[in-house]
């Protein structure tokens, strides 16, 4: 398993997660429904809520409806550009991240 840190950037994942907050990203596992993923759009990186898969892509959407910015507005994001699946919180908090 190849696994990797993400930080927390931006308030379309609040309550869930919050600006700064460091994440546990495992590169190499399933996705499923309800996950949390970290991908790359835009050239930058992304945290948001898996809510749909298809064979072009996945859906997602952040936790925060008011701020985020998310497939609603950019559509499907590429299964190569997902980075990996949010495991665990680093810190403040360490903790399991729960769909």
């Amino acid at each position: 398993m190849r696994y990797r840190m993400a930080v927390v950037s931006g308030l379309s994942m609040v309550p869930t997660l919050a600006p700064g907050e460091r994440l546990l990203v495992r590169h190499d596992g399933p996705i499923v429904l309800g996950d949390l993923v970290v991908f790359e759009r835009a050239g930058q990186f992304d945290v948001k809520r898996i809510l749909r898969i298809d064979a072009d892509g996945i859906f997602v959407q952040g936790d925060n409806d008011l701020v985020s910015t998310d497939s609603r507005t950019y559509g499907l994001i590429p299964h190569d550009n997902v980075l990996g699946t949010v495991t665990y919180r680093l810190w403040p908090k360490p903790g399991r991240i729960k769909g």
